[in-house]
């Protein structure tokens, strides 16, 4: 498309900065993209979209803390868009859980396939990596959760030999042995790792680095090493009868109830913190009680007949109460709302603003917690440093203690022979910028880098670093680059008509027509064992709730040349985003007030300013309808990423 004499268009940067969900996203996952594409009826190019930059799209559907919905421009109006939910809704049709004979990539040409399992992977990157033949170069991964899956995937899809290690008999990480599966099914967690082995990673379970092989025998048996062995060790707290027997901390004991191993709580059971894993804890721990008795056939084997007879005795060891004390105010708290309400709706009772002072015990066992009432959790310059009321002790009787205040890395695999460096902090020291450590041939990403992150960050870690470890064994640099193109859309079918308002109407009504609709839960009768408790939108309701995007990616593009001043787009512009300003009054306002984009021009008598706001801007088209001379135009920006090789480092 041309563009025409003297009109302004955002440059590169400027127009991405203008669409905050993707921007909020480690891996920028064109989060507009998908919800629009939905919007308009086009699921199958939505998945494509949401699987382009992340090889585990089904789990980040379900699990994912989703910070492109905090930066979401719609809730500077009312709420954001539901962007995590919807990305469920098209991976349910297309993704790994629809099965092989509905997942979209197996009705594709093969010739295709690079595009939707890759991030940024320039067809013509991977194939001349190829004729390099990286297959005979080999990568060993210690640890298959989702740092060391995703470096595995993009490092095989770059030709490289890759074999996982993974120290416990199955795959997955924190995916398999840390999320509840009322959150995450299974069947979902291997089908997404399968979709990885299928790229000709292999697998080996069971092989525990420092038991199994030594860092030193995987360097000299490997051109490169990636650890992402995660943190799997809860924190302690340093309080009186902290190692009374019934004190467990969450993270070990999630892990071992998701490997079949039972635990003794009692009735009443205290989990001490505020983020989700507390909430984790506290909800499985409910679910181990009440349960339906599961029947057995007339004639099975003594095996199946131990294991349901053990599972019946699990039920009933089940808890009866559970409460969460946490030290933050119900605004403060770490975990995610929807975990927070879930857990109160099934029972689980939360109590904000309670510090832990002791833990009481009798002949070795807990019998209650003595907390204090928290006066602050942060200080003035913003850090945690927790401060306590004196005189306000409570106590709460209790038979367990569940430790949810935190997780470090459990790095008693490495030895100083390795010569790896840690830092004070407990994890592995690392260059932030390319994840190599202080051996050139090994790189570390995920919870053992950097400590306890979100799901997502470590997909974009493992993507770091398989760049990385090409850069290292190639020599070749791959450089990030992109291309914009400005398409010119017509207002009255792309925004008023679709929506279906009249021409000139204000936007009012559609922009507040849907509100947000959280997904449906099952009801609370029902939140038993395994079961999942949120549930998927229906079709009508995913393209009600994809039509409330503000669409960032259009922009209102003005002509300087061909505005007359007419103020005809003040006059109609909702959201007030225009305004016509003289330069004398433009220099007395206080910059951090004046918006980014202003156009200078020239009225009769003397120089004027067109300022627009595109912050506020809504994308209604009104301000194009109504422009007579065509100064204002609503344009699509469309964009791609590439990864291409520079020179040879």
């Amino acid at each position: 498309m041309s563009k025409r004499k003297g009109t302004l268009y955002p440059d590169f940067q400027s127009r991405r900065d203008l669409i905050p969900c993707q921007g909020a996203c480690p891996v920028n996952t064109d989060a507009r993209g998908y919800v629009t594409a939905i919007a308009a009826g086009e699921p199958e190019q939505a998945y494509l979209i949401a699987r382009e930059p992340n090889p585990f799209a089904s789990i980040c559907g379900r699990v994912c803390a989703a910070p492109c919905e905090a930066a979401c421009r719609r809730g500077s109006i009312d709420d954001p868009i539901t962007i995590r939910a919807l990305k469920r809704f098209v991976t349910e049709q297309f993704g790994a859980e629809a099965g092989s004979e509905h997942s979209l990539a197996s009705r594709i040409p093969e010739e295709q396939i690079p595009s939707i399992n890759t991030t940024k992977w320039n067809r013509s990157v991977l194939q001349k990596l190829q004729m390099n033949e990286a297959r005979d170069r080999k990568i060993a991964v210690v640890g298959s959760g989702v740092a060391g899956l995703t470096c595995a995937h993009d490092l095989a899809l770059l030709g490289y030999n890759v074999t996982v290690y993974e120290k416990q008999d199955v795959a997955g990480g924190m995916l398999h042995l840390g999320v509840p599966e009322y959150r995450l099914p299974r069947d979902l967690v291997r089908a997404e790792i399968e979709s990885v082995l299928s790229l000709g990673v292999d697998l080996k379970l069971g092989k525990a680095l420092g038991s199994d092989f030594s860092l030193s025998e995987l360097r000299q048996e490997n051109e490169a090493v990636f650890l992402g062995i995660g943190a799997t060790q809860g924190r302690d707290l340093a309080i009186e009868g902290a190692d009374l027997d019934g004190v467990l901390k969450a993270v070990e004991y999630l892990i071992n109830v998701h490997l079949g191993f039972q635990a003794e709580l009692g009735e009443r059971v205290v989990v001490i913190g505020g983020g989700d894993v507390a909430m984790d804890a506290a909800r499985t721990v409910l679910r181990q009680k009440g349960l339906p008795q599961p029947d057995i056939p007339e004639q099975v084997s003594s095996e199946m007949y131990e294991t349901l007879d053990a599972a019946r005795e699990a039920l009933r060891r089940g808890a009866k109460e559970v409460t969460v004390l946490c030290l933050e105010s119900w605004d403060e708290m770490p975990a995610q709302k929807f975990e927070i309400d879930e857990a109160i709706e099934e029972g689980v009772r939360i109590i904000p603003r309670k510090g832990p002072n002791r833990i009481i015990g009798r002949d070795g066992s807990v019998v209650g917690v003595e907390t204090r009432s928290v006066i602050s959790v942060f200080d003035t310059d913003g850090r945690f440093n927790p401060s306590f009321q004196d005189g306000t002790e409570t106590i709460y009787p209790c038979d367990s203690i569940i430790l949810a205040v935190g997780q470090t890395a459990d790095l008693s695999c490495f030895t100083s022979k390795d010569g790896l460096k840690t830092t004070l902090q407990g994890t592995i020291q690392v260059d932030p910028e390319t994840l190599v450590t202080s051996l050139p041939d090994v790189f570390a990403g995920g919870d053992v880098a950097f400590g306890p992150r979100i799901f997502i960050e470590a997909v974009e870690n493992g993507h770091r670093a398989a760049i990385s470890i090409h850069r290292y064994l190639s020599g070749q640099k791959l450089l990030s680059g992109g291309d914009g193109v400005w398409s010119r859309l017509d207002p009255y079918i792309a925004f008023l008509g679709g929506r279906g308002d009249k021409p000139g109407q204000l936007p009012s009504a559609w922009v507040r027509q849907f509100g947000r609709q959280e997904p449906q839960t099952i009801p609370t009768h029902r939140r038993v064992g395994i079961a999942e408790v949120e549930v998927c939108y229906a079709p009508g309701t995913a393209t009600e709730q994809g039509e409330r995007c503000l669409r960032c990616s259009v922009h209102p593009i003005f002509s300087a040349s061909l505005c007359i001043l007419c103020g005809g787009c003040v006059d109609v512009c909702p959201s007030r985003c225009f305004r016509i300003l003289s330069r004398e009054r433009l220099e007395q306002t206080d910059p951090s007030l004046v918006p980014e984009e202003i156009h200078a021009i020239k009225d009769s008598s003397n120089q004027a300013l067109m300022v627009i706001d595109t912050g506020e801007c809504i994308r209604c088209g009104l301000c194009s309808v109504r422009c007579p001379t065509d100064a204002i135009t609503m344009e699509r920006f469309d964009f791609t990423e590439t990864l291409s090789y520079g020179q040879s480092s």
